[in-house]
């Protein structure tokens, strides 16, 4: 096929473009500058609402809103109870941008696809490593071996082939997070490996298999930031050293995998790097589910677990990341908000959530009602109400808090306006790129004349 028509996209999870711009400008990501140098631009994009992974890479690979494919959050409740449920991408209800290359869609439709459905020939083939929620792999024109959360390498990858070469080499789907806190040493030379072994799986695909769309995601960077983002820039920091080095580590892989691509497509292929949110250092976690306990929102019985704590009386209840859902008769068990209360019930919580702050500054920057965010015919599953902080406040929806601020661990938290996105200078609308405006871009790369 014209070699043009090829394109390359590594993710680089979790990775502000901030970030980037300081190490760019500090001299550690020679590899980044280089690409830079050859007519790339670097743009700020803007994440999906929710910033959480599993929403934003969902957005990025279907090229449609949540209410389109279906997905809000790592965590879900099972209809009409209380019980947690935890989406895949067998729930994902828009095709992604490898089925419609490959001529693979199945009964399923979106706006993206029905753009692009008889303009794009069909039969390419696509390579896909490590995208969160893309367990359990599918059957595709292709590889695809899924990112977090895979819980088993073999039914998380496509095809039998390609899980006996990743097994070989060791590959790892993730790192052991509990390690960040009590083995933080452990814990960075785990980080290193991963990165080792995702990178020569990557390559391997890269130039032993025929393919004409490769993605490969490195989930690393967002497991240091996580916990370890506080020392980004902060040369006190006894990890900060350590930290950048992940950073040139990641910039040389970069820089194979790009040189690679341009020799393989005489330098005409589509290249682009991006994120599926920003980070920035966190300041205090903020528990949601606590601060409507107190306002008079949320009644729990602390003898259940999780969220069946969730009593009688409830008007209102929050989930990861600051997803706010009215408890409504004939949706949940405790349903104590009729359907004409709700809007009631929504104002009052904006109204709450909207003064509270923290040593005089206000916590939520943002707050967003259902219909101001989704649209499709999923956006009926979708949360009342979505806050979005100022940056170093992180919500947070967990039911054991008995307070409303305070701190963990973790010391970085999400940001929606700090993704990144590279890409060919001449690409791409004017303005703040999107995620959601990925998949139409890559997708435009292979439309017929």
């Amino acid at each position: 096929m014209d070699a043009s028509k090829k394109t390359l996209v590594i993710g680089l999870d979790g990775v502000p473009c901030t970030l980037l711009n300081d190490y760019l400008e500090k001299g550690i990501l020679p590899n980044l500058k280089e690409i830079l140098s050859q007519g790339y631009s670097l743009r700020q994009m803007d994440a999906s609402i929710p910033d959480v992974s599993s929403t934003s890479w969902t957005s990025f690979m279907t090229g449609v809103n949540p209410g389109e494919h279906g997905i809000f959050g790592f965590m879900e409740l099972r209809p009409n109870t209380y019980k947690m449920a935890f989406p895949n991408l067998n729930d994902v209800q828009a095709p992604p941008v490898w089925d419609i290359l490959g001529n693979t869609v199945n009964n399923r439709s979106s706006s993206l696809y029905d753009k692009f459905n008889g303009k794009v020939p069909g039969g390419f083939r696509s390579i896909v490593l490590n995208i969160p929620q893309t367990f359990p792999a599918p059957a595709m024109n292709g590889i695809l071996t899924a990112g977090f959360v895979c819980p088993d390498l073999r039914k998380g990858t496509y095809p039998e082939s390609a899980y006996d070469y990743l097994k070989s080499v060791g590959y790892m789907p993730d790192v052991d997070a509990a390690k960040a806190a009590s083995a933080p040493e452990a814990f960075f030379d785990e980080v290193f490996l991963s990165l080792d072994r995702r990178a020569e799986a990557y390559m391997h695909f890269l130039e032993s298999e025929s393919w004409d769309l490769f993605i490969g995601v490195i989930t690393e960077t967002d497991r240091l930031h996580h916990f370890f983002f506080d020392a980004a820039l902060d040369p006190g920091n006894r990890f900060h050293e350590k930290f950048m080095l992940f950073y040139k580590k990641a910039d040389e892989v970069i820089g194979r995998l790009f040189n690679r691509f341009m020799e393989a497509t005489g330098g005409k292929g589509l290249f682009m790097t991006m994120s599926d949110h920003g980070f920035t250092v966190i300041d205090k976690e903020v528990y949601i589910n606590n601060f409507l306990r107190e306002s008079g929102f949320l009644n729990v019985n602390g003898s259940r677990e999780y969220f069946e704590q969730i009593d009688s009386g409830t008007r209102a209840f929050a989930m990861d990341p600051a997803r706010i859902y009215i408890n409504l008769e004939g949706k949940y068990p405790f349903g104590a908000v009729k359907d004409s209360g709700r809007e009631k019930a929504v104002a009052e919580i904006k109204e709450a959530l909207g003064s509270l702050t923290r040593d005089g500054r206000p916590v939520v920057k943002s707050i967003f009602e259902k219909s101001e965010l989704y649209s499709g015919p999923a956006a009926i599953k979708g949360p009342d109400l979505v806050c979005l902080a100022h940056d170093g406040f992180d919500l947070k929806g967990n039911m054991k808090r008995q307070d409303v601020f305070g701190n963990s661990h973790f010391r970085g938290m999400h940001t929606r306006h700090d993704a990144h996105c590279l890409l060919p200078g001449s690409i791409g609308a004017p303005g703040r790129l999107h995620i959601e405006s990925l998949a139409e871009i890559i997708l435009s790369n292979y439309r017929e004349a």
